[in-house]
């Protein structure tokens, strides 16, 4: 992308219904992304690996 261009964001409900996350990682998502707040899909995919990365204590 050009530095004028700039990725799509959306709300946590749309990122739930996208195709490009499965059925687990959409629920994750639903726990972890803040309501009224918009994320582009990168974004998404950095906080679920940040997410599953943690360690369960």
């Amino acid at each position: 992308m050009s530095k004028k261009e700039t990725a799509p964001t959306f709300n946590k409900h749309q990122l739930a219904q996208s195709n490009q996350f499965s059925n687990r990682e959409k629920d994750v998502l639903i726990a972890i992304l803040e309501e009224g707040k918009t994320y582009t899909v990168q974004q998404a995919k950095e906080q679920l690996t940040t997410f599953l990365k943690k360690e369960v204590i």
